[in-house]
């Protein structure tokens, strides 16, 4: 079991337990959630060597990290689909495979059989993106840990790294390629079916067939990312700021309607928000009082008798 010391947003330190012949990682409660970008980029990196290991099977004494208790299988929902967990009974926290926390993500697609060819002409082999073993060309999952073939969308996974976009001008992040397509999404190329994964055209990575060189694709953005978790780019500043704008806006207003009301109260002058007031709302509430008046007339008299 390797211990991984994490960095989570807003500096938040987490840690992680990864288990490198099962192809597994544990998340306290939602690390996975946290992780800030230089994070997911080494931990992706982590994922990638554990993949040169033999596949583990689990085994059925297989516990809860933190108190030894049984574990039960869970099917999360989230926007990209439903991702399985083993989640300890007593929630503290879940085992995922590598392939289920890339699906959770939305960082993976079934291989297609484009995919299937394109990586055969090249590589001569098709290999599992959660466990690294091989496959053959037909088959629907991987004989040694069960997860469906599957190829790395690049580009989203360079998103994810980076989803404020300090790095936007990079090449990994121009337009991911589509499922089953030997075109580039980005420039519409045409693509041979023994090419590389990344555009003959114009250079835009489309999709690895393996999680190593998917992180050999994103790593270059290693150095960029650190350096804006330790100071922001100024144009990521910039956006930060012209999102908070239409609410620093109404703040500001508002506090010059209390101002200009306690000015009023303070020289004995009519409030502004009395001097708004319609005239019909002026009658309506001049009306209640007239009546409520009489009502209370009415009740004193009576009392009297």
């Amino acid at each position: 079991m390797k211990v991984l010391a994490m960095q989570g947003h807003y500096g938040r330190a987490l840690e992680l337990d990864l288990c490198a012949p099962c192809h597994l990682v544990w998340f306290d409660s939602i690390e996975g959630a946290h992780l800030a970008g230089p994070s997911l980029l080494a931990l992706v990196g982590e994922m990638a060597e554990a993949q040169a290991l033999p596949h583990t099977a689990l085994k059925p004494t297989l516990g809860c990290m933190r108190c030894g208790g049984a574990l039960r299988t869970v099917h999360n929902p989230s926007r990209f689909g439903s991702s399985l967990q083993l989640e300890c009974a007593q929630r503290h926290g879940a085992w995922q495979s590598f392939g289920q926390f890339l699906q959770q993500k939305g960082l993976v697609r079934p291989m297609s059989s484009a995919d299937r060819h394109r990586a055969l002409q090249r590589d001569g082999a098709l290999h599992c993106v959660n466990c690294g073993g091989g496959i053959h060309q037909n088959d629907t999952v991987c004989s040694w840990c069960g997860s469906v073939p599957a190829v790395v969308d690049v580009a989203l996974l360079a998103l994810a790294l980076d989803p404020e976009g300090a790095t936007r001008q990079h090449a990994v992040h121009r337009k991911r390629g589509e499922a089953g397509s030997l075109s580039c999404a980005a420039c519409g190329a045409a693509q041979p079916a023994d090419g590389g994964w990344a555009c003959t055209s114009c250079g835009a990575t489309l999709t690895a067939p393996g999680l190593a060189e998917a992180h050999r694709q994103v790593s270059a953005l290693g150095p960029a990312l650190a350096a804006h978790a330790q100071r922001p780019a100024a144009h990521v500043v910039q956006e930060r700021l012209a999102r908070q704008q239409p609410a620093l806006d109404r703040q500001r207003s508002r506090a010059r309607e209390m101002q200009a009301e306690a000015d009023a109260r303070r020289h004995g002058g009519p409030l502004p928000s009395q001097e708004r007031q319609d005239p019909l709302a002026d009658w309506l509430q001049g009306a209640a009082g007239e009546l409520l008046s009489a009502l209370a007339r009415a009740l004193r008299r009576w009392w009297q008798r």
